[in-house]
């Protein structure tokens, strides 16, 4: 019979969509924006920004943008939920992240 890994149809899990910090960018913010960490999970966490954006990706994760460690300057290598941070936003086949994240 079939083990658990027959080949059914379209039952079991969807593959994952693409993720991670080396997916190919494009920067959408001109200028730095601000906006609260919601989380932090060791090496990446979510920002609210302050101003929602106006973006066809923007409603992915609740609004909220995906940060990498990577994508910390300043010499921080974590950030703190309910802090403000300064970062520009950029888009990615996962959803919208934030680079050159600098903390509060």
């Amino acid at each position: 019979g079939k083990g658990k890994d027959g080949k059914g149809k379209g039952k079991g899990k969807r593959p994952r969509g693409p993720s991670g910090p080396t997916l190919p960018r494009e920067r959408i913010t001109k200028e730095p924006v601000t906006g609260e960490v919601q989380d932090w999970k060791g090496k990446y966490g979510w920002i609210k920004p302050t101003v929602p954006l106006e973006h066809p990706l923007a409603i992915k994760h609740n609004g909220n943008l995906y940060v990498s460690m990577s994508d910390l300057v300043g010499g921080i290598t974590q950030l703190t939920p309910g802090s403000l941070c300064q970062f520009h936003v950029f888009s990615d086949p996962s959803g919208l992240g934030a680079e050159e994240c600098l903390g509060s």
